[in-house]
């Protein structure tokens, strides 16, 4: 059993108890009950912006569903997130305004700190986002993300601020007075209820040929439909990767990615010139923004073959030009 689990089971009993009364032999249209954790703590949790104040914050942002048996699946021990040793609820030391339990960190930077400082004593905190983000250093992720970072927009936010709640279950929630039980119930609809896009079969063409530069080498061929297959694949078996890329203009962007989302971008010649552009000399010409891409990608996954310094491994030698006849030059 994992650390922390042992008191994670007695803390949780009683709810999980009152759940079962609840969610057991659930109505049409009701959530039915979810696969238990091995701990005995809740499956899942809706995570609300708790406050300190008589009346709920109004909020800007949807309430997070936390599942729990996801979590306890993926992560080694249970201090990864319940730092303190102690496995209470986050918003037991972190509220909306901050508490002194909580060395007055707020709620909202507890769950989205990214540049954590590495405590001595071993026991350095993960927030959602930073813990998310240590995932993108995969191998198999690695690959787009070390050469492109996420937009932070409302759409990103969005992947895990989507639980729909009532106004009075949200003020509920807000100022701690939403029972085990409804927050059970709440959080395992949302579960049983969230749907993933499926990934289309291919995307883009079969291959592409690169050839606006090719001079010394032939034209490069470019096995598009290899390369995204494999980031679906990627993509398929990993729930996380899943919750975020649910558009297939996503993968388009580890390539095309200053573009906007589309499943037709344009040519990279569109935006890297052939030669430096003076008005734009920071943004490299069309040979290094091949070569950087291609290359960083490779780098990222770890991609053994081909070699940086291969050439010839994706660019055929052009044949020399044939001489002319002697005859023919001294006409």
């Amino acid at each position: 059993m994992r650390n922390g689990k042992a008191l994670l089971k007695q803390t949780a009993m009683a709810a999980a108890c009152t759940f079962c009364l609840i969610i057991w032999g659930a109505g049409p249209g009701q959530a039915s009950e979810l696969e238990a954790t091995d701990s005995g703590a809740p499956s899942a949790k809706v995570m609300f912006p708790v406050s300190a104040k008589a009346t709920a914050p109004v909020a800007s942002m949807k309430p997070v569903l936390f599942n729990h048996l996801i979590h306890e699946k993926a992560v080694e021990k249970c201090e990864t997130c319940h730092h303190t040793g102690d496995p209470a609820a986050c918003s037991d030391c972190h509220s909306a305004e901050g508490k002194e339990e909580g060395k007055f960190i707020t709620l909202e930077k507890a769950m989205h700190a990214k540049n954590i400082a590495v405590r001595e004593d071993g026991k350095t905190p993960s927030s959602c986002v930073s813990c998310h983000e240590q995932q993108t250093a995969k191998r198999e992720c690695a690959g787009c993300h070390s050469t492109i970072s996420p937009s932070y927009d409302a759409a990103w936010c969005s992947t895990c601020h989507n639980v729909n709640v009532t106004p009075q279950q949200m003020a509920d929630g807000a100022n701690g007075r939403l029972s085990e039980a409804a927050n059970l119930a709440v959080a395992t609809k949302t579960v049983q209820e969230t749907k993933r896009a499926a990934s289309p079969a291919t995307l883009g063409p079969a291959k592409a040929i690169i050839d606006a530069i090719a001079n010394e080498y032939e034209p490069c061929v470019f096995n598009h439909k290899r390369h995204m297959a494999s980031l679906m694949e990627n993509i398929k078996d990993s729930k996380l990767a899943a919750a975020f890329h649910t558009q297939p203009e996503t993968l388009c962007a580890t390539c095309h990615h200053h573009s906007p989302l589309s499943l037709t971008p344009p040519k990279c010649v569109s935006c890297h010139p052939v030669a430096i552009d003076r008005m734009q000399p920071a943004r490299p010409q069309l040979k290094a923004a091949y070569h950087l891409q291609c290359m960083g990608c490779h780098k990222g996954m770890d991609v053994k073959r081909p070699v940086n310094t291969s050439c010839t491994s994706c660019h055929k030698a052009k044949a020399p030009a044939a001489e002319a006849p002697a005859e023919a030059a001294e006409k």
